[in-house]
C-alpha cells in the first residue's frame, strides 16, 4: 500500500502528462459518489464482505479494497466491473490488506 509521501506509479504520472484520467486506462478504478445514497466503483473485482452496514470491495492493483460503510446497504448491480452500491452512505475509505489501514 502506498503512504500518502510516496510517488505516484508510472502510469499515474503518464496519465497526468497526457491530461487523461487515470481510472480510463485498462485495470484502472474509480469511484464515484452521487449524493448520499450511491456509490459507483469502475475497476471492481470481488465483493470481500456484504452487510447492510459495510460493503467491501477488492481493487486491481495488489491487495487493496474499498470499504463503503453506512446504513441499508446493498449491492444494486455488478456488472462488468462497475457495481452499485445503494442505501445510506456514510464514508467510503480506501484500504490496504490491514483492517486498520483505512483512509
Amino acid at each position: 500500500m502506498k503512504s500518502h509521501t510516496e510517488k505516484p506509479r508510472a502510469i499515474e504520472r503518464f496519465c497526468r502528462l497526457l491530461d487523461i484520467s487515470p481510472e480510463t486506462m485498462p485495470h484502472g478504478h474509480a469511484v464515484e459518489i452521487l449524493g448520499k445514497s450511491l456509490v459507483k466503483i469502475r475497476g471492481a473485482k470481488k465483493i470481500l464482505l456484504y452487510t447492510d452496514t459495510e460493503i467491501r470491495v477488492s481493487l486491481p492493483h495488489k491487495k487493496e479494497f474499498i470499504s463503503v460503510r453506512g446504513a441499508s446497504l446493498s449491492c444494486s448491480s455488478y456488472n462488468r466491473g462497475i457495481l452499485g452500491i445503494d442505501g445510506l452512505i456514510d464514508s467510503v475509505s480506501f484500504c490496504g490488506t490491514d483492517k486498520g489501514d483505512c483512509r
